[in-house]
């Protein structure tokens, strides 16, 4: 945004300020802001997002129903775990549903963010219309999510094997650590000493620390692809590499998305885990048979966290478009309204200066 208040016109006149009479939808906006636009967003526009989002609780639910139904019924009938071969038999669908759930999935996120900007500017947007544009670029957005989740392997193999060599220095180092903290000579019946047990567990500890940090910039560094190849028509490899871009240096309201998204998962999760837990129970072939209402209160329970995973996603899909927004207005003045240059007006014509020397008489007729 400073660029716009360094650049001066061509006449060397004063520089040029942003108007900031007309408000900037685009942002930016602070980290605060950013949930609270969200879930404004979501409130003034919920039919449309929740619209979006009951399309994707449906297909979870016929694939819930056609994968662990017939998980269900195959240990129902075979009185404990499937043959072999009837396992064999269902891998290909298991296979198959997968890629067209995960493609799906990636579907439903651009259609979010597609309503998003379309009500971020006012434009009207149905739900048909936003599914109907994301699923035009869904081989690019399944090719976005395959070479990111490449790259993610890549990084986390290179972040293990860095873990190994570490974890193999200390192995070596085992006898001179033992002897800095006290620990007694090695025996088969000695122990190993306090102040070694809470050196290792502090080793572990700052290893799960940078494992979980490292995750969380993985995230922000990626989290943009999708919505630069919608927003900006860009390819594979260039939606990657402008998320990059966007989010260096800047990917603290990412980390706070992502905070938020892990609280929610993780009350989620700690709401319907022990319900879940007591449900499923009867399903187990050593016990009782299963009664249907047992069968319909797993099914209720299944519903609801397919319902409330859904919401999340919804929170999730506006929030990551906020955040592409608010980057690039803080690093590219994106929407930001700049008043057009005053063209100088010509100079007044000069009338001719009368010659000094006298021009004679003029002829009489």
């Amino acid at each position: 945004m400073l660029r716009f208040a360094n650049r001066q016109n061509p006449m060397n006149d004063d520089a040029i300020v942003p108007n900031f009479s007309q408000p900037n939808v685009y942002g930016p906006i602070a980290a605060g802001q950013m949930f609270e636009r969200t879930f404004q967003l979501l409130r003034e526009n919920f039919k449309l997002f929740f619209g979006i989002a009951s399309i994707l609780i449906g297909v979870h639910i016929v694939a819930m129903g056609i994968f662990g139904g017939s998980e269900f019924w195959m240990l129902r009938f075979n009185g404990g775990a499937p043959s072999v071969g009837r396992a064999l038999l269902m891998m290909p669908i298991f296979f198959v549903g997968g890629i067209l759930l995960f493609i799906f999935v990636l579907i439903i996120q651009g259609a979010f963010f597609i309503a998003t900007r379309a009500r971020l500017t006012g434009a009207p947007m149905a739900v048909g219309e936003a599914c109907k544009l994301a699923a035009d670029k869904a081989g690019r957005l399944a090719g976005i999510a395959l070479l990111v989740l490449l790259r993610i392997i890549g990084y986390l193999l290179l972040f293990y094997i860095a873990s190994l060599v570490l974890i193999l220095i200390v192995a070596l180092m085992f006898g001179g650590l033992r002897r800095a903290t006290g620990a007694v000579p090695f025996a088969f019946s000695h122990g190993a000493s306090f102040g070694l047990v809470a050196m290792f567990v502090l080793l572990a500890l700052a290893w799960i620390v940078f494992y979980v940090f490292f995750l969380f910039w993985l995230y922000a560094r990626y989290a943009l692809s999708v919505p630069a190849a919608l927003a900006e028509n860009l390819s594979i490899t260039e939606s990657i590499r402008r998320s990059i871009h966007l989010s260096r240096g800047s990917k603290g309201r990412l980390y706070a998305m992502l905070l938020a998204i892990v609280g929610m998962y993780l009350v989620l999760d700690a709401v319907l885990l022990p319900v879940e837990l007591m449900a499923f129970h009867p399903f187990h072939p050593s016990t009782a048979p299963v009664g249907a209402g047992i069968g319909f209160l797993f099914l209720l329970i299944s519903i609801v966290g397919i319902v409330m995973s859904a919401l999340v996603m919804v929170v999730v899909g506006i929030a990551t478009a906020l955040c592409y927004y608010d980057l690039r207005v803080r690093k590219e003045g994106f929407g930001i309204v700049v008043p057009p240059l005053a063209v100088p007006s010509p100079p007044a014509e000069i009338w001719p200066v009368p010659p000094d020397s006298p021009t004679g008489d003029l002829p009489i007729s």
